[in-house]
């Protein structure tokens, strides 16, 4: 497990904001698709029409678009960064604290790493980090 500094957290927090810019983007580009097929396949159903193609077209296209997504939040992963929730752009940041594993929290739209709290708390057990760390 690589273990965080609060500056090298920091130093990245540019990239993840980038990141999570690029998943919300793909996210937001595959609803449409989603909800065609939502509705063929709603229309399949009440009518009995072949739409296979259709729905093939439109699978493919989800398909895409959650792939890259998964290949963008692999990148946070391979850096040992874990995700927490990618609507919020929520990760956690492994950190030696006081002899001890904890987790350095962020958020996207915060502009540096300003909580922590432990391994087994998540986000509602963060709590500031001091002016002096």
């Amino acid at each position: 497990m690589r273990l965080f500094t609060i500056a090298e957290a920091n130093a990245l927090i540019p990239r993840l904001e980038e990141i999570f810019a690029q998943v919300r983007q793909r996210r937001d580009q595959a609803r449409p698709a989603q909800q065609a097929l939502a509705q063929v396949e709603q229309t399949k159903r009440s009518n009995g029409a072949d739409h296979s193609h259709e729905i093939h077209e439109l699978r493919a296209q989800l398909d895409a678009a959650i792939d890259a997504m998964n290949a963008l939040l692999q990148a946070i992963s391979a850096l040992g960064i874990e995700v927490k929730d990618v609507d919020q752009g929520l990760v956690d940041f492994p950190h030696q604290r006081e002899g001890r594993v904890v987790y350095l929290c962020w958020k996207s739209g915060e502009d540096r790493v300003r909580f922590w709290h432990e391994l087994s708390t998540g986000f509602a057990g963060r709590q500031p980090l001091t002016s002096e760390e």
